[in-house]
């Protein structure tokens, strides 16, 4: 079986062994995996500027026309040498995983095929296509988050020349996501807004560098749960296009629901003040308007039949892995309009 284990992958990458022409990269951070995807693209010695020796491919839209796949894989270099092609957002699509599995009997003497998928189980037909196959490898992507973390930022200081202190690691470290591509960005931003400097520190972090892994998931759900209708789909792009687990927004959306019932049942049952409630609660004051607005809006029983509803669209995304994303927009499009309902009453 051609597989690597997880911790065996970074060996893999410092030396790629093309004697396996189809590689399937997998794993639940979409950054992790196309960064990886990228560092074995540049060591194939294939021109990625070049349109006749390099080409990157969509997995929905093969899933529609899967003989393109087969086109490029097997069309013959017209100025010799190999061709480069890359699968991105590869899934569960039945057409894709029946034609990987078929190209990775064969050996292909004139491509590289590098395929960039999310979660897959191991009943996959794609991983175990790959898995099974002669000429193709599977790599599961996924890390050690504080060691991969640490080597992530000590890779972008020395790139800068610069130091962090203990302190300024710690508090960088604690503002990462789980997007690899988003947080290297962040890395890079503060290592510019230091460049000069002996050492960089806690509060130069703090000036800098964003909460990748918070700030723009609560944004998205105080969007729905106070009927912001418009502003919600933008949101939701962001951070998909960062890719952001999507159960980390479906857990955050539950969450948030359930503490709003029992807000609001202090407000329904015990007449206390909306204000009041969501003082107690003490919420940092960019989520103190929306939540104010959520609490004063929604009924106990429209969050109760809420809260149910997202338990099981959860619960169907689980189970429709391909459809997870498509569920949860959904789902919080719908709560934000029947927020902006409410609020109208």
């Amino acid at each position: 079986m051609a597989q690597k284990k997880a911790g065996e992958v970074d060996a893999f990458l410092s030396r790629p062994d093309f004697s396996y022409p189809v590689i399937l990269l997998y794993g639940p951070d979409p950054g992790l995996v196309s960064e990886r995807a990228h560092t074995i693209a540049k060591q194939s010695g294939v021109d990625a500027s070049d349109p006749f020796a390099s080409v990157t491919l969509a997995a929905d839209d093969l899933e529609k026309d899967i003989g393109r796949l087969y086109d490029e894989a097997l069309t013959v270099s017209m100025f010799g040498g190999k061709r480069l092609i890359r699968i991105r957002g590869a899934g569960n699509g039945k057409a894709l995983g029946e034609a990987v599995v078929d190209l990775s009997a064969r050996k292909l003497e004139g491509a590289i095929l590098i395929i960039e998928a999310g979660e897959l189980k191991k009943n996959s037909g794609l991983r175990l296509g790959v898995e099974r196959a002669k000429y193709a490898l599977a790599l599961p992507c996924y890390q050690d988050e504080a060691r991969a973390l640490d080597r992530m930022i000590d890779e972008e200081l020395n790139r800068s020349g610069l130091q962090i202190d203990r302190e300024g690691r710690d508090e960088l470290k604690s503002r990462l996501g789980a997007n690899r591509l988003a947080s290297r960005g962040e890395v890079e931003k503060l290592c510019v807004y230091a460049y000069g400097t002996d050492k960089i520190t806690a509060a130069d972090v703090a000036v800098i560098v964003g909460d990748v892994s918070a700030d723009a998931v609560e944004e998205a759900i105080d969007a729905a749960i106070s009927g912001a209708v418009k502003k919600l789909p933008a949101l939701i792009e962001r951070l998909t296009d960062a890719g952001t687990p999507v159960y980390q927004l479906q857990q955050t959306l539950l969450r948030t629901i359930q503490q709003l019932q029992a807000m609001r049942e202090s407000v329904e049952r015990n007449g206390e003040p909306v204000a009041r409630v969501i003082e107690r609660r003490r919420p940092h004051f960019k989520r103190k308007p929306a939540l104010e607005t959520a609490l004063g809006a929604w009924p106990l029983e429209a969050l109760s039949r809420t809260g149910r509803r997202i338990e099981a669209d959860i619960l169907k995304s689980r189970k429709e892995n391909q459809m997870a994303l498509t569920i949860t927009r959904q789902m919080m499009l719908s709560i934000a309009v029947e927020a902006a309902l409410h609020r109208r009453r």
